[in-house]
């Protein structure tokens, strides 16, 4: 399962048939019918064109039983509700100075959670630090757009770590939010609105879990957490 969501072409590309017109014999009615016809085509055309919400380009790397999917993009312009409250347009990476950063990852995780100031956040990422969990320096994840989000806008309140146990990796991101911004970046974009999902609500807590993997989202604090693994001995040998 991806961290983003990937969905199927809904078809921004259209074809356009050459209109033959057959049985008519008077001159002007075929030019009235293909007059018809097109001014139809062209109307289907843009209104298609409009409905469509973004372009995209075919991945055939992506074919699966006919069926071609691609990291199609449609920027939210910041305007979902209260979205500007919990996220902020990610950084420019070009701009980034790369080298002021350390190479190695591991180098960026920290164990001293004193520099997240939100109580809820420090409280959750201790729990996870006490079982094994590596936490990022939440302000490297902010400075080089590594929060969770959409590649446009990320999350500015949380962290995200992850784990080794036996041969499974496990990814965490834990981040504060409203119901509705978990529905859009935790649910929809991580494809767990699928029908073999299962979905438990106590009133407080909802989660959706797919296999190994789960999101969750926590109404009584406002955090959502995204859990993953990973077998990382596939491919391995």
């Amino acid at each position: 399962m991806k961290n983003r969501r990937f969905i199927q072409i809904l078809g921004s590309a259209i074809l356009v048939a050459s209109l033959g017109i057959t049985g008519c014999s008077i001159p002007g009615a075929q030019e009235t019918t293909e007059e018809t016809t097109t001014k139809e085509t062209t109307e289907e055309t843009t209104t298609e064109e409009e409905e469509d919400p973004c372009c995209c380009v075919v991945d055939e790397d992506w074919e699966d039983d006919e069926m071609y999917y691609s990291s199609c993009y449609q920027s939210t312009n910041g305007e979902l509700p209260e979205q500007l409250d919990y996220m902020t347009l990610c950084p420019d990476w070009e701009t980034i100075d790369w080298d002021a950063y350390p190479e190695d990852m591991d180098e960026m995780y920290i164990t001293d959670l004193s520099v997240i100031s939100d109580d809820d956040i420090r409280t959750v990422a201790q729990s996870y630090l006490d079982d094994g969990f590596n936490i990022m320096d939440p302000q490297i994840e902010q400075e080089l757009g590594y929060a969770w989000g959409d590649g446009e806008y990320q999350f500015t309140t949380g962290f995200s770590g992850y784990r080794t146990v036996g041969n499974m990796d496990e990814y965490i991101n834990v981040y504060k939010m409203n119901e509705d911004l978990f529905n859009y970046f935790f649910v929809e974009w991580n494809g767990y609105d699928v029908d073999e999902v299962e979905v438990t609500d106590d009133g407080s807590v909802i989660r959706y879990s797919l296999e190994d993997s789960y999101v969750e989202f926590n109404r009584d604090t406002g955090i959502g957490v995204a859990f993953s693994s990973w077998d990382n001995t596939i491919g391995v040998g």
